[in-house]
């Protein structure tokens, strides 16, 4: 998915825009590199510290001390991430903005801490990973429009990030109901770990009925984007309406009657799709903000 984003968004929405983008054929391959590295380097990192709740939670899907030892398995992630983090500081010197190379470091930071410690926090590690999800589609921004911004082409660089800021902060709220949704299977492995979570602090019925509410005012705030922004547009207009409003409301519905770890498990892949929607949104809807 963090592949399929960057792709949509160099080549199908960016194109489509004033903008004035930065980054050969060679560049774009060093960030959709970077950045998918980077994604698998998480994703190991989290499995190395996840293996005592893995194995209650999904003991069929644990890979390290089963498959690979965890030893390996943290060498391959200081390989991975190290390749990620060289790759960052390659373009961002390419397009002479160093600076940028920083967001690489800084998200590697922030992965290793959120699987170490901030996973472990009541809201803190759900809040971060959603936004490191957001991430994804204003680091591609960033790199694309950033090097080539000129006084004449200001105004078009800005509105181009804005447009895809609104998809960020799409992305980031969804993925934060996924994270709480997922929460709410996990909840047995999670307490014997020692984790805080919002099921286990509400209970599983009162934290499905608070991700409801959430959901609903998440739908209402598209709803009104959509009719204010998309009223001229009837394909994005209906596209949103069924495809993202639509699953969110039965989501959110299901929340107040849900209990069964299967049931939760259906609503976080329907978020996900529903996140993949968005995604695939960001080279059609056209927001005119």
């Amino acid at each position: 998915m963090t592949l399929i984003t960057q792709v949509i968004i160099i080549y199908v929405y960016l194109p489509q825009t004033n903008a004035i983008l930065s980054l050969a054929h060679w560049q774009v391959l060093l960030l959709l590199s970077s950045t998918a590295l980077l994604t698998a380097s998480g994703n190991v990192i989290n499995d190395i510290y996840d293996v005592s709740t893995d194995i209650i939670n999904k003991p069929d899907k644990v890979l390290v001390g089963k498959s690979i030892t965890e030893k390996k398995a943290f060498t391959f992630y200081m390989v991975i991430t190290s390749i990620s983090v060289g790759f960052g500081f390659i373009l961002a010197n390419s397009v002479e903005k160093p600076a940028l190379a920083g967001l690489f470091i800084g998200i590697a930071f922030l992965l290793y801490t959120y699987a170490t410690t901030l996973k472990k926090m009541l809201l803190v590690g759900n809040i971060l990973i959603s936004i490191l999800v957001g991430s994804v589609v204003l680091i591609t921004a960033l790199f694309e429009l950033f090097p080539s911004i000129t006084e004449f082409n200001k105004a078009y660089q800005l509105e181009a990030l804005l447009h895809l800021t609104v998809f960020a902060i799409f992305a980031i709220c969804v993925n934060l109901l996924r994270e709480w949704i997922k929460d709410c299977q996990d909840m047995k492995g999670d307490h014997a770990s020692g984790r805080s979570s919002l099921p286990l602090l509400l209970g599983k019925k009162r934290a499905a009925q608070a991700m409801a509410i959430y959901t609903l005012i998440l739908v209402v705030i598209i709803g009104y984007l959509t009719t204010m922004e998309l009223n001229t547009d009837p394909i994005s207009l209906y596209g949103s309406l069924f495809l993202i409003m639509a699953p969110l409301l039965y989501v959110a519905l299901r929340l107040f009657n849900v209990d069964s770890v299967k049931e939760f498990g259906i609503l976080s892949l329907l978020c996900k799709v529903v996140l993949f929607v968005g995604i695939i949104g960001i080279g059609f809807i056209k927001f005119t903000v």
